[in-house]
């Protein structure tokens, strides 16, 4: 009976991910892209439209593509090729790349692998630009958006197999929009091709890894900067109660940059918080004591005289860099004292790039940081498909 449960649990995660080799990824959605130039980088483009077949375009060639009443106009230097309501750019050599730039508003050059579709923006009067990309290619994007090219290379393994599992773990989170996921930090930062070839080979060297917990499912891999010395509960965090997303001790990026912080407040603006926002009894508030706050180890409240404060709700109404900090008097100021950037639930980036510097393995490290996880392959999932 378990071994059959299991199976199935695997058959699921099969079906999710089988379809997955190319993700939908809506870029630049924010800047309302009314008119652009695509050229190809590497390889060779077909552009199709609605009605087919359009142009062969490679690297000698450029076209411009704009919104106009409705409708996309594609031209190039020589050619007015007319009007149409979806434009698909595919790559057909082995590989493919392309620079983007857009014309209104005025962009940089953007580097892109793979295809690019486009379309009138369903709720707006602009282009919708969306990347289909290999997922390793979208990977490997991702990683150098979100942790730049210094880590060493046992670093960006770790980050790539994270990236893809949260890629597919989220992979319905635009469906309404047409898309997979943004290319904004709420999915994963993506800012088009890395120009680091490690970062490249990382996400190669990883293909198909992706982070399941107990019951073969996905996990949450949440990560951020640095915790200070100690990563937090999931479930003091988002009230999500995941087994592992537990806090645990690290050592490994008590001396990196981003390890302590420090900010000082008018204590007259403290206390009127402290009143205003969560009925602090006023007459206590004139015993230094009652303001102090020391955290033993990484707390959930910011509790005294039978008030209870979550740390979460102090970092981010006062745009903190952590919920770890003590609090103290400075004559006229509050001081918070921080440990740690981030949320602090899951993996801690400075931490796991310490431990890569240092000799460990992208595995020793991820178990580190999740504990009780499993790492798969994805096309092992092939051999359950025939057995149903």
């Amino acid at each position: 009976m378990k071994k059959a449960i299991l199976l199935l649990f695997l058959l699921s995660l099969f079906i999710q991910t089988a379809f997955a080799e190319m993700l939908n990824i809506g870029i630049l959605d924010k800047q309302a892209v009314t008119s652009f130039i695509f050229y190809p980088q590497e390889g060779k483009y077909i552009v199709y439209t609605e009605s087919g077949k359009l142009e062969e375009i490679d690297n000698t060639e450029i076209i411009e593509l704009s919104f106009w009443n409705n409708k996309i106009t594609v031209k190039s230097l020589e050619k007015d090729y007319g009007s149409f309501l979806k434009i698909r750019i595919i790559g057909v050599a082995t590989k493919n790349a392309f620079k983007l730039k857009t014309n209104k508003p005025l962009g940089k050059i953007i580097k892109y692998e793979d295809n690019l579709f486009i379309r009138i923006h369903p709720y707006n009067n602009y282009l919708q630009l969306i990347n289909n990309i290999d997922i390793d290619n979208y990977v490997a994007g991702v990683v150098e958006a979100e942790v730049g090219k210094n880590p060493p290379e046992e670093y960006f393994k770790l980050q790539a197999i994270i990236c893809r599992t949260y890629a597919l773990k989220n992979i319905k989170k635009h469906e309404n929009e047409g898309f997979s996921l943004c290319d904004k930090v709420h999915c994963q930062a993506y800012h088009g091709k890395p120009k680091s070839e490690i970062i490249h080979q990382a996400a190669e060297l990883t293909s198909n890894i992706v982070i399941v917990d107990s019951e073969i499912n996905l996990i949450t891999a949440t990560f951020f900067s640095n915790c200070g010395g100690q990563t937090a509960n999931s479930k003091d965090v988002w009230h999500s109660n995941l087994y592992y997303l537990k806090s645990v001790k690290d050592t490994f990026c008590l001396h990196e940059n981003n390890s302590i912080w420090s900010k000082r407040i008018p204590k007259g603006d403290w206390i009127q918080y402290l009143i205003t926002q969560h009925n602090y009894p006023k007459e206590n508030l004139k015993d230094n004591c009652d303001i102090e706050y020391f955290q033993l180890n990484r707390e959930q409240y910011f509790e005294k005289n039978n008030v209870q404060i979550p740390f979460v709700k102090l970092r981010n109404d006062w745009n903190l860099k952590s919920a770890q900090f003590d609090v103290t008097l400075d004559n006229n100021f509050v001081i918070l004292s921080g440990k740690g950037f981030g949320h602090g639930v899951g993996l801690c980036q400075e931490g796991a790039m310490r431990m890569a510097k240092i000799g460990y393995s992208y595995a020793d490290i991820l178990h580190f940081y999740y504990e009780g996880v499993h790492m798969i392959n994805l096309k092992s999932l092939n051999f359950f498909k025939t057995d149903f």
